[in-house]
C-alpha cells in the first residue's frame, strides 16, 4: 500500500537528536502524547478562527508537523527508556482520535467549510483508524497503511493551509477536505484487503 507511513523509519531516523535530548532530560512519553493532542486542539480552532482571520491558517504548518514529529517521538522514548507499555499505546491512539476530530471538526464547523462535506470526512477517517485497529484486535496487527493514513493528512494539511493562507483564501480548504474524504474512503479498502489477506495466513 502507498502513504507516507513507508517513511515512518526514516523519519524516526531523523528525530535521533532530539530523542536522546528528551530522553537525558527524563520526559516522560505521556508528556509528548499530551502535546501532540494539544496541537491538535489548537489546530482545531486555529481552522475554525481562520474564517475571519485567514493568515490564522499560516501557523498550521508547523502545529501540523510538529504534531508528527510528536506521535512519534513518545513511541521513541517509551522503548528506549523501557516505558514501553499497552496503556501508553492506549492513550497515543486516544489522542490521535481526539486531535483528527479537532483538527477536522473545527474546519468543518468554520463558517467558510462545508459541513456536510466535513462531517463525512471525519466519520470516514475514524472509521478508516477503527479498522486499522480491528486488524489488531482480530490477531493480526495494527494496519497504518494507505493513501490518507495520518501522516499523509498532516503533510496535506500542512501544504493546503500555507496555500489558503497566503492567499487569504480559507474556503479553498473545501478541496482539502474533499481530498482527505476521497483517501480515507480509499484507505478503507487497502486497509481491510490488507487485513484479510493477513488474517487468511492465521488460519
Amino acid at each position: 500500500m502507498t502513504g507516507l507511513y513507508a517513511l515512518k523509519p526514516a523519519f524516526q531516523r531523523s528525530l535521533g537528536g532530539v530523542e536522546t535530548w528528551l530522553v537525558a532530560r527524563g520526559v516522560h512519553p505521556d508528556v509528548l502524547t499530551g502535546v501532540a493532542l494539544g496541537l491538535g486542539l489548537l489546530g482545531g480552532a486555529l481552522l475554525y478562527a481562520a474564517a475571519a482571520a485567514p493568515r490564522l491558517l499560516l501557523l498550521l504548518s508547523g502545529l501540523a508537523l510538529g504534531r508528527l514529529a510528536l506521535n512519534a517521538l513518545d513511541g521513541l522514548v517509551a522503548r528506549r527508556e523501557g516505558l514501553a507499555r499497552p496503556w501508553g499505546e492506549v492513550l497515543n491512539e486516544l489522542g490521535d482520535r481526539l486531535a483528527d476530530v479537532a483538527l477536522l471538526g473545527g474546519l468543518a464547523l468554520a463558517p467558510t467549510s462545508d459541513g456536510r462535506l466535513g462531517a463525512v470526512a471525519v466519520v470516514v477517517v475514524l472509521l478508516a483508524s477503527y479498522l486499522g485497529l480491528l486488524g489488531k484486535a482480530a490477531g493480526g496487527q495494527r494496519e497504518y497503511g494507505g493513501v490518507m493514513g495520518k501522516a499523509d493528512r498532516m503533510l496535506y494539511l500542512a501544504l493546503a493551509t500555507t496555500v489558503a493562507g497566503l492567499a487569504g483564501r480559507p474556503d479553498w480548504l473545501n478541496a482539502y477536505l474533499a481530498l482527505v474524504l476521497a483517501g480515507a474512503l480509499l484507505t478503507l479498502v487497502q486497509r481491510g484487503r490488507c487485513i484479510h489477506a493477513r488474517l487468511a495466513t492465521l488460519r
